[in-house]
């Protein structure tokens, strides 16, 4: 519907199959499905690197795409960084490099079924996949969404009410704020999403509508609310994300579009005291705050919106419980716009994000919102009921020609999480002949990246492999000191962990012993020690 501003522009399922069928390339990008959905549509994983060493063997970033099924954006965004990312490889030697040494993971599109209903009319902002979540004993407990004005959109309903929560703006009547008992005010509207309304004084609430994936995880997974399913990672999509994350150890990073923004808004230590951690480690602190810091300079945005409290949320699951570094950002915002000449400013804090995009949308001529229109409404038998507000869509993605330059900046940041991967490195290795064939050998292992191997919630909850340091001495060697293979403690950027073995080799003739340093998800580092 190019009419809607928020659509034109925008891959529906089947234009968004032949644009990911497009990339695929041997050797440079590998197109697979990790499952297919009740709705028959698939959830789509490019795997993207370079050289001879395959994705699997190699440290991974892992992109999702739209975790929150309306703001189709991260979709987008998603697959111009693919595109991107394999452009640059091919023309800059630098990303090259980076390709040939980690490889990038992305799942652009994570609940398709819900997504389409962006194309779908009527248009409403859909959060839920297919899933028949009414409950069969209870049909009437949920008031269905409905096209009341047939204006092929779904919006919200204003119902006269002296008892009602709702007043105008004094600055602007379309928008409507809470209101303040603490002042001289009385409730003028009562506020519905737009359909009907059963007499159990409950909104329409929309329950019904499937399962969330943003909500379907099982950190501070939400039960019994809106969205959340009948258990955590109840979905196909959530089990197959879930599922291709732990059968992949080499991620790393985790990276998603997502309302709960932890770069414009960077978690803090909190003072969790259980074993249970709901909050960022405090030894996880200073690299978040350097990613976070790293994001605003290459986007130059400011006056990010809040983010909303993660429940069941994808990007939390992927630090607290996947144990992963893992870095979330809405991607877009209706940025701060002045108001015009001449219109009445508010110092109210209340209603503040809606003028200011009713200003944006007057600024960039989008037709995005619907005035408040009179409809007869059969559950309102006597109240004045009118139909209105923003369109579906409009404040959750941008113009689609404000899409390139987007993904620009956010592939510009992928490779600077790359670039700030922990690199392995054995900085000394030597043996020492102590007499009676026993030999000390000795080496230090060094991280020259930034990032350390590990965040400290991945070591303390386990789910990332360790380091694993090996020493391979000549067959019939005994080990008197130290054992062929030990596990290491997670190694900060620029530190460095000092290890030694007793050994006695087999004698009469020289040799040689490998040691070798690995971890999936922080890459190698091998060297050989000529024995005495």
């Amino acid at each position: 519907a190019a009419e809607h501003a928020a659509i034109a522009g925008y891959a529906d399922y089947d234009e968004f199959a032949r644009q990911v069928a497009a990339l695929a390339k041997p050797g440079s990008c590998e197109v697979s499905a990790l499952a297919t959905t009740l709705g028959g549509r698939k959830i789509f994983l490019l795997s993207i690197t370079a050289g001879p060493i395959p994705a699997a063997d190699k440290p991974a970033i892992l992109i999702v795409g739209n975790v929150h099924a309306p703001q189709l954006m991260g979709s987008e965004l998603a697959m111009r960084m693919a595109r991107q990312l394999l452009d640059r490889a091919g023309k800059d030697a630098a990303v090259k490099s980076l390709l040939e040494r980690f490889a990038f993971y992305i799942i652009p599109r994570p609940s398709p079924d819900a997504s389409e209903a962006f194309f779908q009319l009527p248009r409403r902002e859909r959060e839920g996949n297919l899933r028949n979540t009414r409950d069969p004993r209870d049909p009437d407990a949920a008031d269905p969404a409905a096209d009341l004005n047939s204006d092929g959109m779904i919006t919200m309903m204003r119902v006269a009410d002296p008892a009602g929560h709702w007043i105008p703006h004094p600055a602007d009547p379309r928008v409507l704020i809470r209101v303040n008992h603490d002042q001289p005010e009385h409730g003028r509207y009562e506020l519905y999403p737009e359909g009907r309304h059963d007499d159990d004084a409950a909104p329409v609430e929309g329950w019904g509508e499937g399962v969330a994936f943003n909500h379907n995880f099982p950190f501070r997974y939400p039960y019994f609310k809106r969205g959340a399913g009948p258990n955590a990672v109840s979905e196909i999509e959530t089990r197959a994300v879930a599922d291709f994350a732990f059968d992949h150890p080499n991620i790393a990073i985790v990276f998603c579009f997502s309302p709960e923004d932890n770069l414009m808004h960077p978690w803090r230590p909190g003072g969790d005291q259980g074993r249970g951690k709901t909050s960022l480690l405090p030894d996880d602190e200073a690299e978040f705050a350097h990613v976070a810091e790293t994001y605003r300079g290459i986007q130059h945005e400011s006056d990010a919106p809040e983010s909303p409290p993660g429940e069941g949320s994808f990007s939390e699951w992927a630090y607290f419980q996947y144990g992963r570094w893992s870095f979330a950002a809405r991607g877009w915002w209706v940025p701060k716009v002045p108001a015009p000449a001449g219109k009445p400013a508010s110092n109210d804090p209340r209603g503040a994000d809606e003028l200011n995009a009713l200003n944006w949308l007057a600024r960039e001529k989008i037709d995005g919102f619907i005035p408040w229109t009179p409809i007869h409404h059969p559950d309102f038998p006597g109240q004045v009921v009118e139909i209105g507000g923003f369109k579906p869509f409009v404040l959750l993605n941008p113009p689609a020609k404000q899409l390139d330059p987007l993904a620009e900046r956010h592939t510009d940041f992928v490779l600077q999480l790359a670039r700030l991967m922990p690199e392995l490195k054995i900085s000394e290795a030597r043996a020492e002949l102590l007499g009676g064939g026993i030999q000390r050998v000795s080496v230090a292992v060094a991280n020259l990246g930034y990032l350390p191997t590990a965040s400290a919630m991945g070591q303390l909850s386990g789910e990332v492999y360790p380091l694993l340091l090996r020493l391979d001495a000549p067959k019939g060697s005994t080990y008197l000191k130290g054992s062929p293979r030990t596990e290491l403690e997670r190694i900060r950027g620029g530190d460095q962990i000092r290890c030694t073995w007793l050994i006695r080799p087999p004698g009469g003739k020289p040799a040689a012993a490998t040691v070798r340093v690995s971890a999936p998800a922080a890459g190698s580092a091998t060297t050989t020690i000529e024995l005495k």
